[in-house]
């Protein structure tokens, strides 16, 4: 009797007892290495297994991500609903801002005429343009120039001005048939007459090879803000006034401007056809001072001169031998 309680207290301890309380347990991890195992002897195998499951699982996922889908794009076009009112809001007070600026616009415009035709002012000349295109950077490390694909053919001269949608560019040096050298306002060859506007003070872009060429020549004495936009002016008869060039630029002691444009950023350009409305050298020159006008051609003349005094009677002379020879007398 002793035995058997030894016995099935022992039986009910160890290992045994532990797999028989865990039958499931057990059988789980017997079903694991059984298919790790078979794993290892047949790789290909749980492959052919899982895609047949990925397609037993597709019609199923795809039944399942269509009404997804539809709530996500139903979603996204209510986003975008609001998103094209708060657009169509400000075009609409932007189209106003516009329709106010373009009566104020027209107002100056009959403003400006009406002055201009009290002033009896002339007229700015016509500017006439031609299409290019840049074909090639003809610079380097000390000349920066470009090549454009219009020449004399077209109408390019020397000395005309070349500028794209965001301003000037620079100015044709040499014109051929059908190609043209154009100079860059950052070159060091470079210099052209400028207004910085809101000062109202001329001076001379020069250019030094770098990427913000100088204001040069200012009055003494100057102050320019920074940022103030810098033009043409049609000093020389060259350039037509009011071409936009750049704007001051900031933290540098000599005042120095951030050109619009380069050679980097420009590739469609236009040549401009401008002829100084006046010539200087055709112009008439102002009168001395002192001289008359003649009334027959509206031409300032000469001075009248004074006649020239009679001539004294010719004084005698001494001769070589020491005698005095007699002056001729009149008759």
């Amino acid at each position: 009797m002793a035995w058997d309680r030894r016995r099935r207290r022992g039986s009910d301890s160890g290992p045994w007892a532990f797999l028989a309380h865990n039958l499931s347990l057990a059988l789980f991890v017997v079903l694991a290495l059984g298919i790790l195992i078979a794993a290892r002897v047949q790789d290909n195998m749980f492959e052919r297994a899982r895609e047949a499951f990925n397609d037993a699982g597709a019609p199923v996922m795809e039944a399942l991500t269509g009404p997804a889908v539809e709530v996500k794009r139903w979603s996204d076009g209510v986003g975008s609903l609001f998103a094209v009112y708060k657009e169509n809001q400000r075009l609409r007070e932007e189209n106003e801002r516009l329709l106010a600026a373009q009566s104020e616009l027209a107002y100056l415009q009959r403003k400006v005429q009406r002055y201009e035709e009290l002033l009896k002012a002339p007229a700015e000349a016509d500017v006439t343009s031609v299409a290019a295109r840049i074909i090639a950077d003809a610079g380097g490390p000390f000349v920066h120039t470009v090549l454009i694909n219009a020449g004399r053919a077209q109408g390019v001269t020397k000395g005309q001005a070349v500028v794209d949608e965001r301003g000037l560019l620079g100015r044709v040096v040499a014109s051929g048939n059908h190609s043209a050298r154009v100079l860059l306002l950052s070159d060091l060859n470079s210099r052209i007459p400028v207004m910085v506007e809101g000062a109202n003070l001329k001076a001379i872009l020069a250019g030094d090879n770098s990427g913000r060429p100088a204001l040069e020549y200012l009055p003494p004495g100057s102050r320019i803000t920074a940022g103030s936009r810098v033009v043409t002016t049609p000093d020389g008869g060259v350039f037509p006034p009011g071409i936009a060039v750049g704007k001051v630029a900031s933290g540098s002691q000599m005042p120095r401007v951030e050109l619009y444009t380069a050679e980097g950023r420009a590739d469609f350009v236009r040549v401009l056809h401008y002829t100084a409305p006046v010539d200087v050298d055709d112009a008439e020159p102002e009168p001395m001072p002192g001289a008359k006008t003649d009334p027959a051609k509206g031409k300032a003349g000469a001075a009248p001169v004074a006649p020239a005094a009679a001539t004294p009677p010719q004084a005698a002379v001494p001769s070589a031998g020491g005698t005095l020879a007699a002056a001729r007398q009149p008759t």
